[in-house]
């Protein structure tokens, strides 16, 4: 177990004091300084769930030592008058119906008619302030001391890796990376670009595998915008897989069988914008236009009492898109039920209708276009896994991946209310895919550098696991 300062300790456990009627383990994300005292919680029950959501609500008060505001944030801004919504720059989604398709060209897809590698926002993957730790009963993990940089797992270490660990990995690095991974592999992966973000930025996915294989899994990441570790995660689960195409085996089966039989579709980042707002404060939109709405977005939620932080500070925490949508309420799972902000905020406002978004358009174009075996979805935090959802039409297969996933990452199963989640809606759309959500890391978002040997150590399997499952069944 992982050693936690004292005053980690004492505000996870007044974090659990304060929420202890309640009859679940609180999951507190900070949002605002100290002095404001508002946290959010996800409801979980203590053994295994028979309801899931990634949705938050405010629940708790946990005190907690601010961080430093870093040097890539801006002084704050005059707060304009709200702007005009931008027209979405990508996606098919119209009044909520659905289709998909792209066009192939030389390897790479796009559907948007953007360059495969698009202009990015910063090369900088400079550390910043670490966050401190959150006790009470988040399940703690041990953390791998044979690597610092996630390059060692089952089949080996990668030699002289691409993707590389950083406090902030951010858009523009990994589409480096993917260009890179793409001259070193190129014969093993295929990039497309399934959408563009509101402020230009493309949505990659990259596949893994065989390209005409009899199943398919999904892995996508990166849909809250603090939650830029996960990313990160999947990123190097990529590259692994990869580095060890040819010559790595899992519980004795060669991994190029595998491939041969399972494809992989990594999203490693669905919200490009919102993460670089996380990582470089208003710097990180180009567009003014959606500036001005960030800022609309820290008026609204001031007027609402939720926040009385600093601009830079507030924007630490965002969760939305660059519109003040968040994106994991903005799907058609019961979206007119989804616990909603009344205004554009920094997290959990559902959007003007479901799939209203680009990015979430994007995704679920992609979630739609073939016959899925299953799929993941990264967030952070709590060490915990989500597999069902009222209505859940896999409801046997999604437990046994729950299971299986259980027994890899060591992380207990957990359930909660709420509606609009993507894992939510694929498990109840006509044609159902059996799906888990896995929330990684155990201190809060945005989450230091130091607890990534944790959060590979006990992901490193889920992606080749997943593999002989959906082979299995």
């Amino acid at each position: 177990m992982r050693t936690k300062n004292i005053n980690g300790f004492l505000t996870g456990m007044l974090a659990t004091v304060m929420v202890a009627g309640t009859s679940f383990s609180a999951q507190a994300e900070v949002i605002v300084p100290a002095n404001e005292l508002t946290t959010e919680v996800k409801q979980e029950s203590p053994t295994t769930a028979t309801t899931e959501t990634t949705t938050e609500t405010t629940q708790a008060a946990v005190q907690t030592s601010p961080a430093p505001v870093t040097s890539e944030t801006q002084a704050t801004p005059t707060a304009p008058t709200a702007s005009s919504t931008p027209t979405p720059s990508s996606g098919t989604v119209t009044s909520g119906t659905v289709t998909s398709g792209s066009t192939t060209t030389s390897g790479f897809s796009t559907g948007t008619g953007s360059p495969v590698i698009g202009p990015g926002m910063s090369t900088s993957n400079s550390v910043g302030p670490g966050v401190s730790g959150i006790g009470g009963m988040i399940p703690q993990v041990t953390e791998s001391t044979n690597t610092t940089d996630g390059t060692s797992a089952f089949a080996g270490t990668v030699t002289a890796p691409i993707v590389k660990v950083a406090e902030k990995y951010t858009y523009d690095q990994m589409s480096q990376d993917i260009q890179k991974l793409s001259a070193r592999y190129g014969s093993h992966m295929k990039v497309n670009v399934i959408g563009t973000s509101l402020d230009g930025r493309n949505l990659y996915e990259i596949v893994v595998g065989n390209q005409n294989a009899p199943k398919h899994i999904l892995i996508h990441a990166g849909i809250h915008a603090r939650e830029y570790m996960t990313p990160l995660l999947v990123m190097k689960q990529l590259e692994y897989g990869l580095a060890f195409y040819d010559s790595g085996s899992y519980n004795g089966t060669p991994l190029s069988q595998l491939f041969n039989q399972v494809a992989i579709h990594y999203v490693p980042m669905v919200n490009p914008d919102g993460i670089s707002i996380s990582q470089f404060g208003e710097s990180g939109i180009r567009s003014e236009t959606l500036r001005q709405q960030i800022r609309q977005c820290y008026e609204n939620d001031k007027e609402l009492g939720r926040t009385s932080s600093t601009y830079e500070r507030y924007l630490l925490y965002w969760k939305a898109d660059a519109r003040g949508t968040d994106l994991n309420q903005n799907f058609p799972a019961d979206w007119d039920q989804v616990s909603s902000s009344p205004k554009p905020s920094y997290g959990t406002y559902k959007g003007t209708s479901s799939l209203s978004e680009p990015e979430s358009q994007a995704l679920a174009n992609l979630a739609l276009s073939r016959n899925w075996a299953l799929t993941i979805s990264y967030h952070s935090m709590g060490n915990l896994i989500y597999w069902d959802y009222a209505g859940n039409k896999v409801k046997e297969t999604s437990k046994a991946l729950a299971d299986l996933m259980a027994s890899k990452t060591g992380y207990r199963l957990g359930g909660s209310s709420g509606h609009g989640g993507f894992k939510d809606w694929v498990q109840i759309k006509d044609s159902p895919i059996p799906s888990v959500t896995i929330e990684v890391g155990s201190v809060t978002c945005p989450m230091p550098v130091s607890e990534f040997p944790a959060v590979w150590q006990h992901n490193k399997e889920v992606w080749v696991s997943a593999m002989e499952f959906a082979i299995q069944h």
